[in-house]
């Protein structure tokens, strides 16, 4: 009961994806809103763990997720990283995950800022493996730019790795839903 969990909502991406629900924006149209929307959510972080203290409640997991949180900058993500750990009681924090669900937003720099904060778990979100089920979806990129990323990601730290994957997208198969799930 003296335990919450934490979802922190980061709603820009690169793209906006045919499947989406979630409130996000492309971060192309919406850039000048990305400062000011890091400004106001470090603001709330400290809201929010100010209320948290004094309610004699502690973070047990965070869950970063969007949109595409890693579509901040490596030094916004440090901003709202470092007000977390500023701010939150943390201390019985079990697992922190950020989600990385684009491999055209995952970078060496944004990395080295989730390992020196307390980012436990990376989530690489691919979706499906097939490149022609990925275009249709409106994602830029294929199956090797998310091995690539996979591999960046391991290379980094020691993140663990979830990856997402959706059955039933549209063009896709039984049988290409089981080769994405297979690699």
């Amino acid at each position: 009961p003296e335990e919450v969990s934490l979802y922190v909502g980061i709603p820009f991406c690169p793209s906006r994806c045919v499947y989406c629900s979630f409130v996000s924006a492309t971060v192309e149209k919406c850039l000048p809103l990305v400062e000011p929307f890091v400004e106001a959510l470090c603001r709330e972080i400290k809201v929010t763990g100010e209320v948290l203290k004094q309610a004699g409640r502690r973070v047990r997991t965070v869950y970063m997720g969007g949109g595409t949180p890693t579509t901040l900058s490596a030094e916004q993500m440090d901003r709202v990283l470092t007000a977390m750990e500023a701010h939150l009681p943390l201390e019985g924090c079990t697992e922190f995950t950020v989600e990385a669900g684009r491999p055209d937003t995952i970078s060496p720099d944004k990395l080295a800022v989730l390992a020196r904060h307390r980012a436990d778990r990376v989530s690489v979100n691919p979706q499906s493996m097939n490149g022609g089920v990925l275009e249709r979806m409106g994602r830029p990129h294929s199956g090797e730019d998310i091995r690539r990323a996979y591999e960046q990601v391991r290379e980094a730290g020691a993140f663990a790795v979830n990856m997402d994957l959706i059955a039933g997208l549209p063009g896709d198969t039984p049988e290409g839903f089981a080769r994405s799930l297979s690699e």
